[in-house]
């Protein structure tokens, strides 16, 4: 079933090239190269689980974009074309036991997934890498943002807690620039968190921004018809301003 979705995958991606005539090699860098990666199963096995995600862009600027739990890397699209305008080689994934990945959904092991993503994308030549994480993807990043040498890190909505992953470690480990997003009308859980993050990190600069009146939550809040394009725009400006 997975062989025939992604077949029928490239062939509607191949069919969009064509009709696009010179455009096709800036198409085919938004639609980018369906890559592989293994990561443990669990900590201190070496066991593996496969990971399915796509490339988009080129160059020593990388920035990894993780999901929320429920969702997959197809909750990013808002994003990507203008990351990828901006320069930047950029990462999208299937945490375990979403999408076209394998394994069970396991947000207990998500820093795994995303720690395996980071390592992804400097093995195809980025750099410097960032990440912006929404909900159980931000949890993740923040769990793993310190050992994974992350260059700056966006939080969107992301809870301090998920299962048996805790993130407060992580964040008081991680040095680095660090950006907390989350909607006023959010679940008091995400909107604590957004508090808790600031107050256990000691990264510099650090920024908290609260989307006054929104109660969208995650990869909701760039689509959100209000507040969409300022969410991304935050985002957008703290990448680049934190690029090598």
């Amino acid at each position: 079933m997975r062989a025939a979705r992604r077949w029928c995958l490239v062939a509607a991606l191949a069919a969009l090239l064509v009709a696009c005539g010179d455009k096709a090699g800036d198409e085919a860098s938004l639609i980018g190269n369906e890559i592989t990666f293994d990561v443990p199963v669990a900590r201190g096995t070496t066991q593996t689980i496969r990971l399915q995600g796509i490339e988009r862009g080129s160059g020593p600027n990388g920035v990894v974009l993780a999901h929320m739990l429920g969702s997959s890397q197809s909750a990013w699209s808002p994003l990507v074309e203008a990351l990828v305008t901006d320069g930047f080689h950029v990462l999208t994934f299937d945490f375990r036991g979403h999408g076209l990945s394998g394994g069970d959904r396991n947000p207990s092991r998500a820093d795994l997934d995303l720690a395996g993503a980071v390592a992804k994308l400097r093995n195809l030549g980025a750099t410097r890498v960032l990440a912006v994480g929404a909900s159980m993807g931000g949890t993740a990043a923040l769990a793993a943002a310190a050992s994974s040498d992350l260059a700056g890190l966006v939080t969107i909505s992301a809870p301090m807690k998920i299962d048996d992953l805790d993130a407060t470690s992580g964040a008081r480990a991680y040095h680095g620039p660090l950006l907390v997003i989350v909607g006023e009308k959010d679940d008091g859980r995400y909107t604590d968190a957004a508090r808790a993050i600031i107050a256990a990190s000691p990264a510099a600069p650090e920024t908290r921004r609260v989307i006054d009146g929104s109660s969208a939550h995650g990869t909701d809040l760039l689509i959100d018809e209000r507040d969409g394009a300022r969410v991304k725009t935050m985002i957008l400006d703290f990448l680049n301003g934190h690029r090598g």
